[in-house]
């Protein structure tokens, strides 16, 4: 989990699985069979979905409220394996129905797709350290370009449920689940947002602890401007389920990690500028001059109390952020549960 640390260098540790962006999208056809009706097809692939969907969706909501970075990693690692073995499968033992093999092929991209976004880490959003050591700039890029790669998955997760509806219509069936909708990309739509404001929080950790007062500055401008995108973002989403909690939270933790500028802006730059004060008084103490001597002592008086006084602030930002952050968690994983309906599509996967 993300660690509000109260001293002069907090790090945020946001551990995050981002894995149900693609649950119960890794149906499997474990023993090769020459199916006699398509319908017999169409249910063996149904019960396969829907076990997995089940599967992958509970342990998911586990994971997220554990908050465990070794089980999100070790969760990563058996999902490719996973997803690896089951295109193997499917290709040696899936033969299609007559000979079409068009549903088949289809998952079989679409698990492809996973496993790339899993290992480029568009899906994994743990690597707030990483972001942190990086420029501005570089940081800006790497969100864009995550928005967009994320963007591109759930457009080969339509395509494979075009491909799906397709192939049911060669043989004249429809299906009557996922007309409902899409709570896996609404969710993922959320949990970015939430990302990309700890990762310019954990930027803004980072200039503090290096007392980087130009820094700072950039970092929470940049903090505004990702404030009005969350803003205009949750607006669009407001309402796409009658359950807004969600937005509602994201909102809200927008709205303090922007609002932190105007509780400490003042005291950090006094706290920077007393610092900078006593680094340059420093070698004319060294000398042994009474008046030196005297200047830097007044100088270090001085900025330990613009220090403490900045701090004092700063640690109660920090709980109260703390609570901010495991409110989302709570709400997030609530949000699953409350709206990550699973029909049974045993019963009405397809029909004729």
């Amino acid at each position: 989990m993300k660690n509000f640390t109260l001293t002069n260098s907090p790090k945020s540790y946001l551990r995050m699985l981002f894995l149900f962006l693609f649950l119960g999208l890794v149906p499997t056809i474990s023993t090769a069979q020459n199916y006699r009706t398509i319908d017999a097809y169409m249910e063996d692939f149904g019960k396969n979905e829907l076990f997995l969907k089940k599967t992958f969706m509970d342990y998911t909501v586990t994971i997220v409220e554990s908050q465990l970075y070794s089980r999100t990693e070790t969760t990563v690692v058996r999902i490719v394996e996973k997803l690896e073995k089951l295109n193997n499968i499917l290709k040696l033992r899936d033969k299609g129905f007559e000979g079409n093999t068009m549903l088949r092929d289809s998952f079989i991209k679409m698990n492809e797709k996973t496993i790339e976004c899993l290992t480029n880490g568009t899906l994994i959003l743990t690597d707030y350290d990483t972001q942190s050591a990086l420029s501005l700039p570089e940081i800006g890029e790497n969100l864009t370009r995550k928005e967009i790669q994320l963007i591109a998955y759930f457009d080969a997760l339509r395509q494979y449920d075009n491909d799906k509806k397709q192939f049911a219509s060669c043989y004249k069936l429809h299906f009557k689940g996922g007309k409902g909708k899409n709570l896996l990309e609404y969710n993922a739509k959320q949990n970015v947002l939430f990302y990309k404001l700890n990762v310019i929080d954990e930027k803004l950790a980072a200039v503090v602890a290096a007392k980087d007062a130009k820094g700072f500055a950039d970092c929470t401008n940049m903090i505004e401007l990702m404030n009005q995108e969350v803003m205009a973002k949750t607006s669009e989403l407001n309402g796409y389920f009658k359950d807004n909690t969600l937005n509602a939270a994201n909102i809200e933790y927008s709205k303090f990690i922007a609002s932190q500028k105007a509780k400490i802006n003042t005291l950090f730059t006094d706290y920077v500028a007393e610092y900078t004060k006593v680094q340059s008084l420093k070698s004319g103490a060294q000398s042994g001059s009474s008046a030196a001597i005297t200047a830097y002592n007044n100088a270090v008086d001085s900025f330990n109390a613009k220090k403490n006084s900045f701090y004092t602030v700063f640690n109660n930002v920090q709980s109260q952020k703390k609570a901010l952050y495991d409110n989302w968690f709570t709400v997030n994983s609530t949000f699953l549960k409350n709206n990550g309906e699973f029909v049974n599509l045993y019963d009405k996967y397809a029909f004729n």
